[in-house]
């Protein structure tokens, strides 16, 4: 409606402009018109489409950020809504940033910290100063380190709303459904009790379903068997023999998995285990130190934009 209240505004004002001018220039004017008038009709029509793109889109974009050794996800939702799952470790935060200005991002309407370990809320402290949050997701445990300790301390002096989900809350973002998987209980006395008290999230639009581990490991994934199917899955810890075992991609079942780690890194990930499980799976691969990931589905298709891992 306002795009068809622009054009007869601008109608209106050329026939006044018209009724002012002698009869001897009514002819060449009645051309001119025509031709200003197309051309004012072609860049209005383009702009109202790009806007309506924008606005009513139907595609959902999946972001796996390229942020060295860490993680960092980035979900465009159909309603325009923006979702950042971690960012990476405290060097990758300027990158994260630019990333999000680049896709024009100047609200995330849900950030999600999945626990305290550095490479995943590292980079939380430039994203709280360069945008405006929401609302904020947290694992709820507390690892103790300094920089959860000034993520909490900017996230109060913000009052940005801050929330603990535990498995079984779920919420509609448009057409988009995230379900909390875990934290299902503490989990305690393990060899990384960070990693066992993570947020998971399954993240469903349509048929197609990304399941977000972060850094789970067995202790935990044992609080919340068996796990869902899903399309997408981001291989946890970073592809550690402890995140992600034939056991766990037979329930999952997915047709492509994320792996984010940073080249040579100290860890030696992904174990070699794990990339012997999901060749053997016949898995599509895709690793985040080939560059970042793009995936986009209409809630039934899948593009893949990036480099397939081929051993």
């Amino acid at each position: 409606m306002r795009f068809l209240r622009k054009i007869i505004r601008i109608g209106k004002i050329f026939l006044n402009i018209k009724t002012l001018l002698k009869n001897k220039y009514k002819r060449l004017f009645s051309v001119l018109l025509i031709l200003l008038f197309a051309v004012v009709y072609g860049v209005l029509a383009l702009s109202y489409d790009r806007q309506d793109l924008s606005s009513e889109s139907n595609t959902l974009t999946f972001y796996a950020i390229d942020v060295g050794q860490g993680d960092s996800f980035f979900f465009v939702l159909p309603n325009g809504e923006n979702v950042l799952i971690d960012a990476g470790p405290e060097e990758a935060g300027s990158k994260v940033v630019s990333f999000l200005r680049k896709h024009g991002v100047k609200k995330i309407d849900l950030l999600v910290a999945t626990h305290g370990h550095s490479d995943h809320i590292g980079g939380m402290r430039k994203v709280l100063q360069n945008f405006e949050i929401g609302k904020v997701w947290d694992s709820g445990f507390n690892h103790g380190s300094s920089i959860q300790r000034n993520f909490y301390k900017t996230i109060k002096k913000k009052d940005i709303p801050f929330g603990r989900p535990k498995r079984g809350y779920s919420e509609l973002m448009g057409d988009v459904l995230f379900e909390v998987l875990a934290p299902a209980r503490v989990v305690l006395n393990t060899k990384s009790d960070t990693n066992n008290n993570c947020l998971v999230i399954k993240i469903t639009y349509g048929d197609i379903s990304f399941l977000m581990t972060a850094d789970m490991e067995r202790e935990q994934r044992s609080t919340i068997q068996p796990l869902p199917h899903a399309t997408v899955l981001k291989a946890s810890h970073h592809g550690s023999y402890n995140g992600t075992d034939v056991k766990l991609l037979r329930e999952v079942s997915p047709s492509l998995v994320v792996l984010s780690y940073g080249k040579n890194n100290s860890y030696g990930y992904p174990h070699k285990r794990v990339v012997k499980d999901i060749r053997n799976a016949k898995i599509a691969r895709y690793d985040t130190v080939n560059g970042t990931i793009k995936i986009e589905t209409n809630g039934s298709d899948m593009n893949v934009f990036g480099t397939p891992v081929k051993d």
